[in-house]
């Protein structure tokens, strides 16, 4: 072997790396690879959970109903 090569052999080094749940690209950040996301996806994701959470006083179609009708309408026995 020549000097050139044993550096080489020295250089090699292993990362970890994983897929993004929501892309599929390759995530190389030891922080990315904990989260499963990277950091773009991770933005997205938020974003989408704090639209999916209901604002505060906001009333749903059966609010106006008891707890009895709303049961009805869940279980699909409406008279």
């Amino acid at each position: 072997m020549t000097p050139e090569r044993d550096a080489m052999d020295d250089e090699v080094f292993t990362i970890q790396v994983r897929r993004c749940k929501r892309c599929g690209r390759l995530l190389t950040s030891k922080e990315a690879v904990e989260r499963g996301y990277g950091c773009q996806c991770l933005r997205k994701e938020q974003e989408e959970a704090r639209a999916k959470e209901p604002i505060p006083g906001q009333m749903n179609l059966l609010d106006g109903f008891g707890e009895e009708a709303q049961d009805d309408v869940y279980s699909g026995t409406l008279p």
